[in-house]
């Protein structure tokens, strides 16, 4: 057999890890909404997200700042779930967890809503018995 036929009939092994695939995608959703969030508390409207949150034109530099680390947070989960390193693992349920905490403390409306979803979405997805087998290995 050469080496073409073999790439194409071995599964991938991202198609072999659907979960840690799907964490990825959810993580790198919740990297770009942080990332939004962190410009729209700068004071730049954000066309979309400007219109879902509460409100208001002020610089909010302290949660510009959160969001921000929130955003590489994610975006470390995303590429580890992605790249299928063991410490994603830790970090997803970590970063998940921190985002339901501030999430329910800080609620603010549909944006919130959405941001708690995601997180409590790959947090169910990492605590289930074959997300730990696929991104602890």
């Amino acid at each position: 057999m050469d080496a073409m036929t073999d790439a194409l009939t071995r599964p991938s092994r991202a198609r072999s890890r659907p979960v840690a695939r799907a964490v990825g995608w959810l993580s790198a959703i919740s990297a770009l909404g942080a990332a939004l969030l962190s410009i729209g508390h700068l004071g730049v409207e954000v066309p979309l997200v400007s219109a879902l949150g509460p409100g208001g034109d002020g610089v909010v530099p302290v949660a510009a700042g959160i969001f921000a680390v929130g955003a590489l947070l994610y975006a470390a989960v995303a590429w580890g779930a992605f790249a299928g390193a063991r410490w994603a693992w830790t970090a997803g349920v970590a970063v998940n967890v921190l985002a339901l905490l501030g999430g329910v403390r800080e609620y603010r409306g549909i944006a919130s809503a959405v941001a708690l979803a995601l997180a409590l979405a790959a947090l169910v997805l990492l605590l289930v018995p074959c997300g730990r087998r696929e991104l602890r290995r």
